[in-house]
């Protein structure tokens, strides 16, 4: 109760602007420090490090954890983006295509043999893009399919890292797979006393929903509930009131390949192709034929999907994509970690203690940074030419994505929020209003109960003062 009362104090504070948040000198600097060291429960390490891009000269090095990895949750999507840019720069890109192939004859406006969907790591691939793809081979006349529709998600070979967190936003990445590798499930209300109409999307045929639920009168409140038995399976119950809003929720996919071929297979048959055979994984043979691709959009803005919105699954599905470009297929855990730590030695950080990374997205329970690192990588990668990509993929403070309500606005801050159960990290660049000076600044709060406690107001004002106060 002590530690909630706290930081009711701590943030409310951080509102009213208080005057002792100054970075003006070193003696201010400090006296920040003790203050963050009073107001923070004794359980709660953090860290504060600021650099001067143009000198790289250190300016300010604050907290009770400056020499200690801490969990920095999304900050590791930073370290992703560097490497992923890096190589895009030096090999002319990603191969990110989503392909059909068929291992038959076409004759008689029939194919006859399989079909395969080929994934390379494009998590956002929409029901819209199938569409553009199912319209090519209805141009070219087919009516039939006398064959399977086969999964192919071979590209990566995504097992050895376990996630402990369930929900949309923890989907496991996959070679193959649509919409963050999710599925929602849309309830709508009908006319009182019968059932409402549910839908999901992407489509899938097949999908099936046990629905119990009824429309009830307006004078109701909704009570729906729905529950996911497995990818193609879904409970439905409870009451929604009739002439209501659509009630609407999102789940992680178990097996993202397997729910893109049954879209797949809905969107052929919207269109008048039949399919006769099943719906299976396997991997596709060499001597098939291209019937339609789908184009990936330009690396630099996936990536700032990515880190605008913090998407999980995007950020694991390059690091195996990483791995697998640059030591070759299936991309894995371990080539990918391999080609940043590769990253990171170029960098200058070879065999640095003061990084552990573990995945693409920050969610493993292992991946640990200090702040002075993740300033000193910030300040780094500067000095590349891809750098202009990197900074644009970043949230501006106040206006989009992850910023956009964490309580400070000012457009020359791009930075990136990490947030986890007990941790809450921002780092990114600033422009000082006194000296003009550009910096790259990280702070990471490491503290149980961290995602209620209102930490995001504390890198609010981190952000205001390091924009106002004089940084020398």
């Amino acid at each position: 109760m002590h530690r909630v009362f706290v930081w009711i104090v701590f943030v409310y504070a951080c509102m009213f602007a208080s005057p002792w948040l100054s970075f003006g000198e070193e003696g201010q600097a400090v006296v920040l420090e003790g203050r963050l060291n009073a107001l923070f429960p004794r359980n709660a390490f953090w860290t504060l490090e600021v650099v001067d891009v143009a000198s790289e000269s250190n300016i300010i090095s604050i907290g009770n954890a400056k020499d200690r990895p801490l969990a920095p949750g999304s900050l590791v999507k930073l370290i992703t983006t560097g490497a992923v840019l890096d190589y895009a720069a030096r090999q002319g890109g990603f191969d990110m295509t989503t392909t059909i192939f068929h291992d038959g004859s076409i004759s008689d406006n029939r194919i006859t043999g399989n079909l395969y969907l080929v994934g390379r790591g494009n998590a956002l691939l929409s029901t819209g893009d199938i569409q553009l793809a199912v319209a090519q081979l209805s141009r070219k006349g087919i009516k039939r399919i006398d064959g399977d529709i086969v999964a192919d998600d071979t590209y990566f070979e995504a097992t050895g890292l376990e996630r402990i967190r369930k929900g949309a936003g923890y989907a496991p990445p996959c070679a193959l797979g649509m919409d963050l590798h999710t599925a929602a499930v849309y309830v709508l209300p009908t006319k009182a006393g019968n059932p409402p109409d549910v839908r999901i999307e992407p489509q899938n045929a097949g999908v099936k929903f046990s629905v119990s639920a009824r429309t009830v009168s307006q004078m109701h409140v909704s009570s729906i509930e729905i529950t996911q038995i497995d990818d193609t399976s879904y409970s439905i119950t409870g009451n929604i009131p009739e002439g209501g809003g659509v009630f609407k929720k999102r789940f992680s996919l178990k097996d993202p390949a397997l729910y893109a071929a049954g879209t797949l297979k809905a969107l052929l048959a919207k269109v008048g192709i039949s399919v006769s055979g099943r719906i299976l994984k396997g991997k596709t043979p060499s001597h098939a034929k291209v019937l339609a691709e789908i184009k990936c959009q330009e690396i630099s803005e996936l990536l700032r999907d990515m880190n605008v919105n913090s998407l999980n699954v995007v950020a694991d599905n390059l690091m195996l994509l990483l791995g697998g470009e640059k030591f070759g297929a299936p991309g894995t855990w371990e080539k990918g970690l391999r080609a940043v730590r590769e990253f990171l030695s170029m960098l200058g950080f070879s065999r640095d203690a003061d990084v552990t990374i573990a995945d693409g997205s920050g969610l493993s329970e292992a991946d640990r940074v200090t702040s002075r690192f993740m300033a000193r990588f910030l300040q780094k990668i500067s000095k590349h030419p891809w750098f202009t990509q990197f900074e644009g993929s970043l949230p501006v403070a106040g206006v989009d994505g992850t910023l956009k309500d964490i309580g400070f606005t000012d457009s020359r801050f791009r930075a990136k929020t990490g947030k986890l159960e007990n941790a809450f990290g921002l780092a990114g660049y600033g422009i000082n209003n006194k000296t003009g000076k550009k910096i790259a600044f990280s702070y990471i709060v490491n503290i149980p109960g961290a995602d209620v406690m209102g930490i995001d107001k504390t890198g609010a004002e981190v952000m205001r003062y390091l924009a106002s106060e004089g940084v020398q």
